[in-house]
């Protein structure tokens, strides 16, 4: 083995727990949003494979498509909050953790609304917006029409 290479590795054997501790420092801020972001992201799957399996049936879940979107999100998500976390460090002003946080969250609910509009065939917000104005009644109202749109259809 060349010099240099043992050099490195004798290095990082000494210093593998100050190596450990630098890490577990950036990580322990961003752990109540990683539980946050992982509850997302399983609300957004369980989700997704349901549309699938109402619009294709089971034969329709794949784990191409599954894993093309889930893997992405488990590495790219952790690693924008540790970016996060280090920035915090040198801008400490600046709610960098939180921010990041706030915009994941933000692309799964959008997500997830996505999913149930397919599943349900409702708008989820315009309901919202309804229960807020008219309360349940509305909201009962709303549904009929839909279930009587969807009968005129057929």
């Amino acid at each position: 083995m060349p010099q240099k290479v043992s050099d490195i590795i004798s290095f990082l054997s000494e210093a593998k727990l100050e190596i450990g501790s630098f890490f577990i420092a950036l990580f322990v801020p961003t752990i109540p949003g990683l539980m946050f972001i992982g509850l997302l992201i399983f609300a957004d799957t369980f989700t997704g494979i349901w549309k699938t399996v109402k619009n294709k049936g089971w034969k329709g879940v794949n784990s191409r498509p599954l894993s093309d979107g889930l893997l992405p999100k488990l590495t790219m998500y952790p690693l924008i909050l540790l970016v996060a976390s280090g920035c915090k460090h040198i801008f400490p002003d600046i709610p960098f953790i939180r921010s990041s946080i706030f915009l994941i969250m933000c692309i799964e609910i959008k997500s997830l609304t996505e999913n149930i509009n397919v599943i349900l065939k409702i708008n989820f917000f315009s309901f919202i917006k309804i229960y807020l104005e008219k309360g349940r009644k509305g909201i009962v109202e709303e549904m009929s029409k839909n279930n009587t749109k969807e009968d005129d259809n057929r």
